[in-house]
């Protein structure tokens, strides 16, 4: 249990070692951001409908904090969840945004963020005591996951349904990014219209990363007409997955393409 000064407490865990926060605001809840919040960032109806699935199935707590054991126990933030470079852009843009509040949450405790100056990208640091050497980049995360009070006030920017939380960070940092390379890759951008076309390709993205969307962008060029080129990426998309030993990705896909939580009449097969 970590207190601070104004009487905020937040509970941590443990896991392997390192502190972690599993988060309180579910993507679905009272104090989840509302579509309305998604719409106002620039998503779709569609895109929000997709996402919002994807989250609640496959994501996490819009404040949750891990370590990532495979990756030099970097802190994973977020529903995505946010990680490495992209994190410490998500972090530099809330400082920008709202530099006040980034400094009382984590400033105070010695930590910086610098937005992105081209061609310089965004940059962490952590200051740390007068003694010790300032800590930079990848070093500055690995104590940002390990230092206790820092990683318990990271979930507060998380619960912010503003441009500058944790919603606004994974559309700015990771949505736009998505939708902008399929436009560029996919055959017609009508194939990726509908909510369930539009949930295997950020769960693509999410579980396979940039190669799991080149494969299914690949199968929806096999038969590219709306509605049937993201039902039969999907099913090809599974079929690979379970053949090549990835049974947990395949249901999830399985459960995508059978849900009807991302039922759309207006493009079902007559």
């Amino acid at each position: 249990m970590v207190t601070f000064p104004d009487g905020a407490r937040i509970v941590l865990g443990n896991e392997g070692g390192r502190p972690i926060h599993r988060g309180t605001v579910a993507v679905r809840g009272p104090c989840a951001p509302s579509r309305e919040d998604f719409l106002q960032l620039g998503l779709t109806e569609a895109q929000v409908r997709a996402l919002e699935f994807v989250l609640a199935w496959f994501g996490g707590p819009f404040d949750s904090v891990t370590s990532e054991p495979q990756s030099r126990g970097d802190p994973r933030w977020g529903a995505w969840p946010l990680t490495g470079p992209t994190l410490i852009t998500a972090l530099a843009h809330w400082r920008q945004r709202e530099p006040e509040a980034f400094e009382a949450r984590l400033g105070r405790l010695g930590l910086e963020a610098t937005p992105e100056q081209p061609p310089q990208p965004a940059a962490l640091r952590f200051l740390g005591s007068r003694s010790a050497a300032p800590l930079e980049g990848r070093d500055a995360l690995a104590m940002f996951a390990e230092e206790p009070r820092l990683l318990a006030r990271s979930p507060e920017a998380g619960r912010s349904a503003r441009p500058a939380g944790a919603a606004g960070g994974l559309v700015s940092h990771v949505l736009r990014p998505i939708l902008a390379s399929y436009t560029e890759d996919a055959p017609a951008d009508s194939a990726f219209a509908p909510a369930r076309a539009l949930a295997l390709l950020f769960h693509a993205e999410l579980r396979l990363g940039r190669r799991g969307v080149t494969r299914l962008v690949a199968f929806v060029r096999e038969r590219p007409e709306p509605p049937v080129a993201g039902e039969h990426a999907g099913e090809r998309l599974a079929e690979e997955l379970r053949a090549t030993g990835r049974s947990r990705e395949a249901s999830e896909v399985w459960r995508i393409l059978t849900s009807p939580e991302l039922a759309d009449p207006a493009w079902r097969t007559p």
